[in-house]
């Protein structure tokens, strides 16, 4: 009797595990995302936790950060093809990472030799991922 009472509980345990780390899975690979997110403005807007800091540069002091909060009110469609200033949007000028931490997906342009530096924060929650917060540094 107190071996089918250890298998129940160690049977509790890991489909308890297994439950967990399906509600962190976000169901749909990233790249299939962002693809959707940067050009679909209904989905976009759908898939950002509002209200939403933005932290930027300052253009005459670079070494200071500004931040300011996007509201649902605010919100205008975010062009991540086209945010970066028409001399820098030649896609040989920065390197695109994708980098996951945990439960947070890091879409990053980072320049060749320039001052691009642009981080866009996703985190998975309710099985999808929501862009949470963006750095841009760039000068």
């Amino acid at each position: 009797m107190k071996i089918f009472k250890i298998i129940f509980i160690n049977i509790f345990i890991f489909l308890f595990f297994i439950s967990c780390h399906q509600q962190k899975n976000c169901g749909s690979d990233f790249k299939a995302f962002i693809e959707k997110f940067k050009k679909d403005s209904t989905f976009q807007k759908q898939h950002i936790d509002f209200p939403m800091m933005e932290y930027y540069s300052d253009e005459d002091f670079p070494m200071d950060i500004l931040e300011r909060m996007t509201t649902e009110d605010s919100y205008s469609f975010i062009d991540i093809e086209n945010d970066l200033p028409k001399e820098l949007r030649n896609k040989d000028l920065y390197d695109v990472h994708i980098n996951q931490n945990q439960d947070t997906i890091y879409y990053q342009k980072i320049g060749k030799q320039n001052s691009i530096n642009i981080t866009y924060k996703f985190r998975c929650t309710q099985k999808t991922y929501r862009l949470i917060e963006i750095e841009d540094l760039t000068d």
